[in-house]
C-alpha cells in the first residue's frame, strides 16, 4: 500500500527523476512502462529499499508482466535515478512555485492558487501533510456499545489509540492493523471516519423527532453518525444521485444496525426534496481538503472543475433550501480549502435563498476549528486531520 500510494502521491517528482534520463518523449511512453519506472524510483528516494533489489525487482517484474524487451531500460534509467539527488535535479528551476510543484509533487495550477492566499512555507506545510498518510480515526457507535468495553477491545487488539477531547465517540490510532476483519466490525461496533467529518454531522445537533435529508449521502458516514447522535429517536431521509453509491448507504445502515432511515435516488440539483426539519448538504467538491487521504485526486482534477463544480454545489444549496421548514437549519459543507466552494458560494447564494441567516458556530468543543466568520474551518497541517468547511445557515 505505501509503495502504491506513495508511486502516485509522488508521480510528478518521480517523472521528473525519469524524464531526465528517458532517452524520447517520456510522455509518450507506455503506461505500463511509466508505472514500472516511478515504482523503482520511488522506492529509491522514498523508501529504504536498498538500491540493487529496487532495481532488480522492477526489471523482474518487468519480465513477469510480459515486457522483457523493456528490462534493460528500466535497469539503466534507475540505476541513472539512484545516482541523481533532489537537489541536482531542482538546481536550474528558478520559479519558485515550480520547484515546489517538483519538490512535493502537486500541480502547478493548485499551488499557484494557494500562493494567493498562503505565505510558500505554509504551502510547503500543506504539500508536507497531503503527502503524508492520514491520521487513522475510528468513531465508536454508542448505539452498540459503550466506552469501557469498546476502550477494553480495543486494548485486547494491541491498538495504541488517543481519545478525541472534541468528540467522545471519536478515537486517534497510531495504525489500524486488521481491525476492519474483527466480529466487533462486522457487528457495527465502530466506523472508519476522520475527526473532521464527524464535527461537520455534529453541527446538526439531531433531537427527537428531527426528520434530517442528508442530501448527498454516500458512502454514509455522516448519515450514520448523525442517527447514532440521534439515538434511532430522529428521521433520515439519505439520497444520492447514483444508485449504485447508495448501496454503500444501505450497507452501512445494516451493518451499524440503523433505524428510522429511508434512501431515495434523486439528484439534490434539480429534484424535490422532502420537507425537513434539518438538512445536511456535503456537496461534491475539490476535495483539496483531503489529498492525504485520496492520493490520485490531485491529477485526476484541473483548475477548469471548479466552475462546473460551482454550478453543481449552488444548485443543490438552492435547491435544498426550498424542502427546509421554517426555522429548520441547512449545513453547508465541503472537503475543499478554494473559497470559491466556501464562502464565496455562500456569499453568492444567499440573495437566492429566502429569508437565511447565517449561524455562527459557537459550540464549545469546536472553538479551535471556527474561523473568523463562525464557519467550521479545518486545515491539514494546522489540525492535522482533513481539511473540511462547513456554515450553518437558518431559516427564518
Amino acid at each position: 500500500m505505501e509503495l502504491v500510494y506513495g508511486a502516485t502521491r509522488q508521480q510528478l517528482q518521480l517523472d521528473a527523476y525519469i524524464s531526465r534520463h528517458y532517452k524520447g518523449q517520456y510522455q509518450k511512453a507506455q503506461h505500463a512502462l511509466k508505472v514500472l519506472l516511478r515504482m523503482g524510483c520511488f522506492q529509491l528516494i522514498h523508501m529504504q529499499t536498498p538500491d540493487h533489489a529496487a532495481i532488480n525487482e522492477m526489471v523482474n517484474l518487468a519480465r513477469k508482466v510480459k515486457m522483457q524487451r523493456s528490462a534493460g531500460l528500466i535497469n539503466a534509467i534507475l540505476r541513472q535515478v539512484s545516482k541523481q539527488s533532489l537537489e541536482a535535479l531542482l538546481s536550474d528551476i528558478e520559479d519558485p512555485i515550480q520547484q515546489l510543484a517538483i519538490k512535493h509533487s502537486h500541480p502547478q495550477w493548485m499551488l499557484r492558487r494557494w500562493q494567493e492566499r498562503y505565505p510558500l512555507d505554509t504551502i510547503q506545510l500543506l504539500c508536507q501533510r497531503n503527502n503524508q498518510s492520514p491520521d487513522q480515526w475510528i468513531r465508536r457507535n454508542a448505539l452498540s456499545v459503550d466506552q469501557k468495553d469498546f476502550e477494553h477491545f480495543l486494548e485486547g487488539e494491541k491498538m495504541v489509540y488517543e481519545h478525541s477531547a472534541v468528540l467522545p465517540e471519536f478515537y486517534r490510532l497510531e495504525q489500524i492493523g486488521t481491525l476492519i476483519h474483527t466480529p466487533e466490525f462486522k457487528s457495527g461496533w465502530f466506523s472508519f471516519q476522520d475527526l473532521a467529518a464527524g464535527m461537520v454531522a455534529a453541527l446538526l445537533e439531531p433531537h427527537s423527532g428531527d426528520l434530517i435529508i442528508d442530501a448527498c449521502a454516500a458512502p454514509g458516514g455522516k448519515m450514520a453518525y448523525l442517527a447514532e447522535l440521534g439515538r434511532n429517536q430522529i428521521e433520515i431521509v439519505a439520497c444520492d444521485a447514483s444508485p449504485k453509491r447508495l448501496e454503500k448507504v444501505l450497507g452501512n445502515i445494516e451493518r451499524l444496525h440503523l433505524q428510522k432511515i429511508q434512501t431515495l435516488t434523486l439528484d439534490a440539483a434539480v429534484d424535490a426534496l422532502p420537507v425537513a426539519d434539518k438538512i445536511l448538504l456535503d456537496v461534491p467538491c475539490t476535495g483539496t481538503g483531503v489529498l492525504s487521504r485520496r492520493p490520485d485526486s490531485r491529477w485526476r482534477k484541473q483548475e477548469g472543475d471548479l466552475l462546473k463544480l460551482n454550478q453543481i454545489q449552488q444548485g443543490i444549496l438552492i435547491n435544498s433550501w426550498k424542502s427546509l421548514k421554517a426555522g429548520g437549519l441547512l449545513v453547508y459543507a465541503t472537503c475543499s480549502l478554494e473559497p470559491e466552494e466556501n464562502w464565496d458560494l455562500i456569499e453568492m447564494s444567499l440573495e437566492q435563498l429566502e429569508g437565511s441567516d447565517i449561524e455562527p458556530i459557537d459550540a464549545e468543543n469546536l472553538k479551535p476549528y471556527i474561523d473568523a466568520r463562525g464557519a467550521l474551518s479545518t486545515l491539514p497541517w494546522a489540525h492535522k486531520m482533513d481539511g473540511m468547511f462547513a456554515v450553518k445557515i437558518r431559516k427564518k
